[in-house]
């Protein structure tokens, strides 16, 4: 048996603290919540020895210095604590519990934190302002919405949901390009071994036999040459690009510039499209279903778009719908809207079923950046592939047609 220390809030609210004694510390918790006791910390009395004073400094530096929240423990947090209220827990103690289980202990100060402000009498949609790295617009307006409506398990249900279905967005993405990246590295290494290291021994040897190269193999001796005596030049160039690059991109008007000629693009251009929508629509139909507002709605959805341009559009798009518009007749204005959405967005706003739209944009949208990424891991791959074959068989064509060139040479001398 072992001595846990304890602070917790008893049924009238007041703050107590004691020593229990029990097996392990969930053990004690569940007897502190047997006395109607809410716990906020708990730790091992006895547990005094150096090294559990090392670690205990080392987790306190780590929250205060802060840390990383992965979305997926952001999306267990919503599913966790619409189940604890589902259930009838109050909000107070749902978070009370949901801070003593979580492993990321920066997270888990974080919803301690946040459990001390809901206990002082603020609201949850407040308490969860104070850390907008974590909980954006759109997660704090759900919220919001949720506590009014009286349907926060139900908001908090439908965050899991979204949050989860933008984790698997992403790892498809990842998953998909993981192999062309692979592929495109490798290439660049077997590039660079032939040009620097391989092209140039086979120069010194066939410099030795001081006879006349054949066209293909000067070419290729020519241009491993140029690219050894310029490299200085050729990576400050490429280092110049990038920072001119990089300083027009932080430019307002050439950030936009760059993000709208991002949909010229060939091949990559209708997949970036497709991504787009997917996640402004699903954005749109979470929050609709909450009971936001289509303005605010569409306000909070476009802040979740890193594209600029299309943000400008879908900002000017509510500036009209402010005004009295309707959302299907402004979006028909803009090329970058297929007519698709804007006729199943028209019908949802008639039979006041938007929501049921938005869902389907987003499904639909959804299976096809499926089908998009797919399709281009199945076109990239071959492509590379043949494009590396490509370049090692003009180097091995070029380095051994002089060997050839002399072995035959030599077979007619001997006869």
């Amino acid at each position: 048996m072992s001595k846990f220390s304890y602070k917790a809030m008893d049924s009238t609210g007041k703050t107590v603290s004691g020593v229990e004694e029990a097996e392990s510390q969930q053990s004690a918790i569940s007897r502190l919540k047997l006395q109607g006791l809410t716990v906020f910390s708990i730790e091992d009395s006895e547990n005094n020895n150096f090294f559990s004073r090392l670690d205990a400094k080392l987790q306190s530096k780590t929250k205060k210095k802060g840390g990383k929240i992965k979305t997926t423990e952001i999306a267990i947090f919503c599913r966790q604590l619409s189940t604890l209220v589902n259930a009838g827990v109050n909000v107070l103690d749902a978070m009370s519990d949901i801070a003593l289980m979580v492993t990321n202990p920066y997270f888990s100060s974080v919803l301690t934190n946040i459990s001390e402000d809901v206990k002082s009498g603020k609201n949850l949609s407040d308490a969860l302002s104070a850390y907008p790295k974590i909980f954006d617009n759109a997660f704090i307006s759900m919220v919001m919405v949720g506590e009014k409506s009286g349907k926060l398990a139900r908001v908090l249900e439908d965050l899991a949901l979204f949050l989860e279905s933008s984790v698997k967005l992403k790892r498809k993405i990842k998953s998909a390009a993981a192999y062309p990246v692979f592929v495109g590295t490798f290439f660049v290494f077997v590039f660079f071994g032939l040009v620097l290291g391989i092209i140039p021994k086979f120069q010194e040897m066939f410099a030795s036999f001081g006879a006349t190269l054949p066209l293909p193999t000067r070419m290729v001796m020519n241009f491993s040459n140029l690219l050894i005596q310029k490299m200085p030049i050729f990576i400050i160039a490429i280092i110049a690009l990038i920072v001119a690059f990089k300083l027009f991109t932080k430019m307002p008007e050439g950030k936009r510039k760059w993000h709208k000629f991002i949909f010229k693009v060939p091949i990559f251009a209708p997949i970036y499209t497709k991504m787009i929508f997917a996640r402004f629509f699903q954005t749109l139909s979470t929050l609709v279903k909450s009971g936001v507002d289509i303005i605010s709605s569409v306000q909070i959805a476009s802040n979740t778009v890193n594209n600029t341009y299309v943000r400008g559009i879908i900002t000017d798009i509510k500036e009209q719908i402010i005004t009295g518009e309707q959302f299907s007749v402004e979006m028909d204005k803009y090329e970058l809207f297929p007519k698709m959405i804007v006729r199943m967005t028209a019908v949802g706003e008639k039979s006041g079923q938007l929501e049921e739209m938005f869902d389907k944009i987003t499904d639909y949208y959804s299976d096809e950046v499926d089908v998009a990424v797919a399709t281009l891991s199945s076109v990239v791959e071959p492509v590379l592939i043949i494009f590396l074959g490509f370049i090692v068989g003009i180097a091995v064509i070029a380095l051994y047609l002089p060997i050839f060139n002399l072995a035959n040479a030599m077979v007619n001398q001997s006869t």
